[in-house]
């Protein structure tokens, strides 16, 4: 594949227990193969001490929605991007006995064969080796393709995953924004789903995948709002692996209500280069943040997707708390010296929002100011 997921935290509104656990963690400072080749996923060896080695994992047998007493074959995940993000599902679903196979740069591969995935919680340390594939070795015979890739790596990774995407396979994509939706289905059709991801992990310089809080969200749906078998199963899965799953009535919705939360958050922080609770702390701050919020939510309306006053009022909440070290990948980016999602985040919502006819001059602020920071650095 051409691109890797390297972000570290979904920027995402955590619920009262997750944030509380976020907040104590801040404080505390294969195989190549095919989908056929995974009987199941073999254990690693801890190589560090104190790391736990996951038995290996049975295939799990999984009860089908339309006949009962009937049983399955349970689904086969390749997982585009192995960091932060595509690693945690990764090691969940392989975890909960589903096949799960992870398309990496060969580099990453590498690393991946050699070392696995690495995934350190509260609960210690565990590492878990799944069927690692390149770009180059990449066949068909998948059920679901999940996403989990920075939007400067769509377009490689969907060159990369074409020779897998085969009636019936489906294809969930985890990205921010809006735009990767029109570039998928303007490739793949009818096999792209709608899908929200809320979790909190952080990818640390040895591999490791930290994940900071419990959270583990995921909703899904089929672009055009009907149900169908596919959602179920998918969504089934995803309960296996310990999420709390959601099929709304329209995802699209759903998708545009997380992005005016990771817009905000993302103009907010990164234009005052601070943590949530830094600027709620000086005079102005709090108003500063419930206006870059009005900006996003007033340019999903002009979009036709209007964010319920519900979920309006939970991201305010999570963009003027007192004390809280929230700040976004954009953010994390732009202080790290590495390049930011500036285009899919923020600049094409300010886009629609003015072809809409709605104006966004906060969110415009932090475009150019994101955008003079990738000039600089560079590619």
């Amino acid at each position: 594949m051409s691109a890797q997921n390297t972000s570290t935290l979904k920027d995402e509104p955590l619920s009262p227990r997750a944030r509380a656990a976020l907040d104590a963690s801040q404080a505390r400072g294969a195989a190549t193969g095919r989908p056929g080749d995974v009987a199941h996923l073999p254990a690693l060896s801890p190589d560090k001490p104190g790391d736990k080695e996951i038995a290996a994992s049975t295939p799990a047998t999984h009860r089908s929605a339309g006949a009962p007493g009937q049983h399955e074959k349970p689904l086969r995940f390749l997982i585009v991007g192995a960091g932060a993000v595509g690693g945690l599902i990764a090691a969940r679903l392989a975890g909960a006995g589903y096949h799960v196979t992870v398309l990496a740069l060969p580099r990453s591969a590498a690393r991946l064969r050699e070392g696995g995935l690495r995934i350190a919680s509260g609960d210690g340390t565990t590492v878990l080796r799944p069927a690692v594939v390149t770009a180059g070795e990449l066949t068909s015979g998948y059920d679901a393709i999940v996403l989990a890739v920075k939007s400067e790596g769509l377009d490689g990774a969907m060159a990369d995953i074409e020779p897998a995407v085969k009636p019936p396979t489906v294809i969930i994509p985890f990205l921010n924004g809006m735009a990767h939706v029109e570039a998928l289905t303007g490739r793949f059709g009818s096999a792209v789903l709608g899908g929200v991801l809320r979790i909190a992990t952080q990818l640390e310089d040895d591999g490791t995948i930290r994940v900071l809080t419990p959270e583990f969200d995921v909703e899904l749906g089929e672009l055009d709002g009907s149900p169908s078998t596919r959602v179920d199963r998918l969504a089934s899965a995803f309960k296996d692996a310990g999420a709390d799953v959601t099929v709304p009535g329209n995802i699209v919705d759903a998708m545009w209500a997380k992005w005016v939360f990771i817009a905000s958050l993302g103009a907010v922080t990164s234009l005052m280069r601070a943590p949530v609770g830094a600027i709620a702390a000086v005079p102005a701050g709090q108003r500063f943040a419930q206006s870059v919020l009005a900006e996003a939510a007033a340019a999903a309306g002009a979009c036709s997707h209007p964010v319920p006053a519900g979920q309006l009022h939970v991201t305010e909440q999570a963009l003027t708390a007192p004390g809280s070290p929230a700040t976004s990948s954009l953010t994390r980016d732009l202080i790290a010296g590495r390049r930011t999602e500036v285009e899919a985040v923020l600049a094409d919502l300010a886009e629609r929002a003015r072809a809409a006819g709605a104006a966004t001059p906060l969110i415009d602020l932090a475009v150019l100011a994101l955008r003079i920071h990738n000039r600089q650095i560079g590619s």
